[in-house]
């Protein structure tokens, strides 16, 4: 059993090992918004409030009353009330910020957008963007800790920020004041722990980063993005040295040149891992169809399981392509 067991421990370890030593070619793709907005091209956002007004939490209407959205109230008592309405304020300055440079959206000053919609008006863009911090409650933590110290074992008193809370969000169809998407996300933060009460992470520095990530996740809903993809080659079984001067060829970064190389061996030797990597490299190239075709072909052929699920992710990749261009045709159609 022992013996099972560090066998097992060994090909984990090896596997890991050549996982790390594996050739990998970074690509940067652009995605889709992940909303379909019809082609619109002017964006407008309310400010997100501190806490819903008694209509906003749970309104899931085709319609909704844009007039719900339009008590901007002070509604901060305590420092963590004002470290609260801080929060929402940083989640519109981050979205304002974005959408101001964006390349797709044309962002419309939010107080026109208020004043008409106060007004009884047409907000003046294609969409916009309103929410609220829905529900929040925050705590500071008390749980005993053992020690270690010169002396021996001591047990303390620790004390940590607890925040559990809902932020709502909805994109309006300003036209026809539709609901295009309507999103709760739950939010549950702990803060380091401290043997100082006084030293408790206070609610803005424990909620900032999570809400700047909010952000960066409500805008790819609303226009395209990048992400960057790492492409795994596969390693040489063969120990031929034309397949490791092709490997050596893409660390270098002659992509295309190594694509070359590879195919030629795939062709030739036909070896597997070749076709398996030519194709890779026609991705990184962005020849998707090219590479999606040449994949199904070495599945056809070896029946491996890898090429089956890089077939798979090429085809996701064709999708997704298809998809913005789309939405770039539309939008400027």
């Amino acid at each position: 059993m022992k013996k099972s067991i560090l066998l097992l421990v060994g090909v984990l370890l090896l596997a890991s090992f050549l996982t790390g030593c594996a050739t990998s070619v970074k690509v940067t793709i652009e995605r889709p918004a992940e909303l379909d907005l019809n082609g619109a091209k002017t964006v407008g956002m309310l400010p997100f409030q501190a806490k819903s007004t008694s209509d906003m939490g749970g309104r899931k209407d085709a319609i909704i009353v844009v007039m719900d959205f339009l008590g901007f109230h002070d509604w901060y008592y305590d420092q963590d009330d004002e470290d609260r309405k801080q929060l929402a304020d940083l989640l519109t300055r981050k979205l304002q910020e974005e959408l101001s440079q964006s390349k797709y959206l044309e962002l419309v000053d939010s107080n026109r957008i208020q004043y008409a919609l106060t007004a009884g008006s047409p907000a003046p863009c294609d969409v916009y963007l309103t929410g609220a911090i829905s529900r929040f409650e925050t705590s500071i933590e008390r749980v005993e800790r053992v020690r270690n110290y010169a002396e021996g074992k001591q047990t303390v008193i620790c004390y940590y920020r607890h925040i559990d809370a809902e932020l709502m969000y909805q994109v309006v169809d300003a036209h026809t004041n539709r609901v295009i998407s309507y999103k709760t996300v739950p939010i549950e933060l702990d803060s380091r722990e401290t043997e100082d009460y006084d030293m408790v992470d206070s609610v803005y520095s424990l909620g900032r980063s999570t809400f700047e990530e909010l952000a960066e996740t409500i805008l790819k809903q609303l226009q395209p993005y990048t992400v960057d993809k790492y492409l795994y080659l596969l390693s040489d079984p063969h120990k031929d040295d034309d397949m490791k001067y092709a490997d050596e060829v893409v660390k270098a970064g002659s992509v295309e040149y190594g694509k070359d190389l590879f195919m030629d061996l795939y062709v030739k030797r036909g070896y597997m891992e070749a076709g398996y990597n030519a194709a890779l490299l026609l991705e990184a190239l962005g020849d998707l169809e090219g590479a999606r075709d040449l994949m199904q072909e070495v599945f056809d052929i070896f029946k491996d399981t890898r090429a089956l699920k890089a077939v798979e992710d090429i085809k996701a990749e064709i999708e997704s392509a298809n998809k913005l261009q789309y939405q770039n045709d539309i939008r400027r159609n």
